[in-house]
Order: structure tokens, then sequence, then C-alpha cells
């Protein structure tokens, strides 16, 4: 039992470090464009795809977002805690390893990129990735959720049409069935009509041969 018990704290400990490391903020270096840019790194387990949807939707409250390939920028970005001035932010959506989206980000203030990101300006850019992270949970989980929907709607939908299409089968049955009774109730008046035509020529004949000399 007390096996079991420890079994089970160390896997709870394992997920949750797990979730720490997806969604840890941390300085790195990312090469975009063939140019090597100094920022903050953010790790997600949600899709490349997605991410890259929910971050240009996030960075779009700063100025205008762009997005191509991946890239994410926003030229003239208005970042108060970063700077008075507008800011150049400079940022890319990928997939490092599988199962795993990383965001990266690096900022442009008064014409220079940020050289070390350290006090006040790790803080501050650490603040929106973190941010961005509990806002794409939310977005993710409500995505998730709505996907679920459409595909229960979908499933729904598609059991209406099956019930609709086998209603039609059974009215064009049961047609068919009252088409067939007909024809055999036309079919056995028929048969009495010519059993009582085969006995009257049975009659006939059976005179006839009576007729034939002896």
């Amino acid at each position: 039992m007390k096996r079991n018990i420890t079994l089970f704290l160390s896997l709870m400990v394992l997920m949750a470090f797990g979730q720490l490391k997806a969604q840890s903020v941390y300085p790195g270096k990312k090469n975009i464009n063939k140019t090597e840019y100094l920022g903050l790194l953010l790790n997600q387990s949600i899709s490349e795809k997605q991410l890259t949807e929910y971050w240009t939707e996030y960075l779009s409250k700063f100025g205008k977002a762009k997005e191509k390939r991946g890239v994410v920028t926003v030229e003239k970005a208005s970042i108060p805690q970063i700077s008075a001035n507008p800011v150049t932010i400079l940022s890319e959506v990928s997939s490092p390893t599988k199962g795993q989206s990383q965001v990266f980000l690096a900022l442009k203030v008064d014409g220079q990129y940020i050289q070390q990101y350290s006090g006040a300006n790790y803080t501050s850019t650490e603040s929106i990735l973190k941010d961005f992270a509990d806002k794409a949970a939310v977005m993710n989980e409500v995505q998730v959720a709505d996907d679920a929907f459409s595909e229960t709607e979908k499933k729904h939908k598609k059991l209406i049409k099956d019930g609709e299409d086998l209603t039609k089968d059974i009215e064009k049955a049961e047609k068919k069935l009252a088409e067939l009774r007909e024809e055999l109730n036309k079919n056995r008046s028929e048969i009495e009509m010519s059993l009582t035509d085969l006995q009257n020529k049975q009659k006939a004949l059976e005179l006839q041969k009576s007729r034939l000399p002896k």
C-alpha cells in the first residue's frame, strides 16, 4: 500500500513538472530569416497552428499584427511597460519537438533589439508571455469544447439524416409491399378463374371423349 502511494505521488510530481516545463518562460536565441535574435521563449502543449492563431490575435492588442509562415510581427507596438516609445515586436511560433509548440519573442526598443533580458525588461517581457499563456490556455479549452460540440452536432445531424433516409426507405418498402399484395390478390383471382376455366375445359374434353365410338 505504501509503495502504491509513493508511486502515485511520484507520478503526480512528474505530471506537475511536465506542465510547468510546458509553460515555462526562459531566455533563448532564434534564427529568423537568416538572422539570430535574442529573446524569451515560451513552451506550450497547444498545437502550432492553433498557437499561431492565438498569438497573432493576442499581439493585435499592441498594434497591427502580421503573420507569415509562423513569424508574427508588429511595427510600432504600444507596450507602455516596456517603453513609452513605439516598440517593434518580432516573434515566431514553431514546433521544436513532437507534441510541443513554442513562442519566441524579441523586442526592438529605440532602434535596438534588447540584447540582455534581465531586471525590469525581463520581468515586463516575461509578463507578456505569461499573460498570453493564461489566455491561450482558456482559448484552447474553448476551442477543444467547441470542436467536441461541433463533432457531436455533426454526428447528431447524421443520425437525423439516417433516420429520415430509413423512414423514406420504409415508406417505399410499404408502398412496394402494398403493390405486391395487390398483385398477389389479382394473381389469386386469376388462379380461381383459371381453375374454373380448366375445370370447364376438362368437362368439355371428357364429353368429347365420351362420343368416341367404342
